[in-house]
């Protein structure tokens, strides 16, 4: 599991460094060229869905390149093993111009509830609810609908802390939609 979440990371970080404009300091390089040019924040509010559960998402919009996301995801999907997700991240926009996308990298950190509600008893599961404290590192792409709404997908390595002495790994893919306020 080592070996795949490094590679991970490591293609996460050259596809990162590679779509990186090459002057990023200029307002044209913005895939929304009106983005925040006046300094006023901007939140927005969407629905979000990743590996087994949904829930609600809002972001603060520091500039055209940084964002702050808080999301709740109480709703699982998977009657079997629910599984929930609370916590923020730290998104990082890399503007574009050439595409209709803008490609980003993320760090998230949160908490997870888990619950498998048919064990098996020869691996000595049971169906008390669990939870822990984990991260996620990832990347993703966004691209706008219309001026107000969006579109976005991504993928991350997500660690939990399951038990005092075990870390849990996953790997997550995420999509969600997002509503502007402006």
């Amino acid at each position: 599991m080592k070996n795949l979440g490094m590679t991970a990371l490591l293609k996460a970080g050259l596809l990162a460094c590679a779509l990186v404009p090459s002057n990023h300091l200029t307002t044209s390089a913005c895939s929304d060229p009106n983005a925040n040019l006046d300094g006023s924040p901007k939140n927005s509010f969407g629905i979000r869905y990743s590996y087994s559960c949904m829930g609600l998402t809002w972001r603060h919009a520091f500039n055209q390149l940084n964002q702050f996301e808080a999301f709740v995801q109480p709703v699982s999907t998977d009657p079997v093993k629910e599984f929930n997700f609370y916590g923020g991240r730290y998104i990082h926009r890399f503007p574009q111009t050439e595409f209709p996308f803008t490609p980003y990298v993320f760090l998230g950190v949160g908490m997870s509830t888990y619950q498998n509600n048919m064990p098996n008893p020869t691996l000595k599961e049971n169906t008390k609810l669990n939870k822990c404290l984990g991260y996620a590192l990832g990347q993703g792409v966004e691209t706008k609908i219309t001026d107000h709404l969006s579109l976005s997908g991504d993928v991350a390595i997500t660690r939990l802390n399951d038990e005092p002495d075990q870390m849990l790994g996953i790997i997550r893919m995420g999509v969600g939609m997002h509503y502007t306020l402006k």
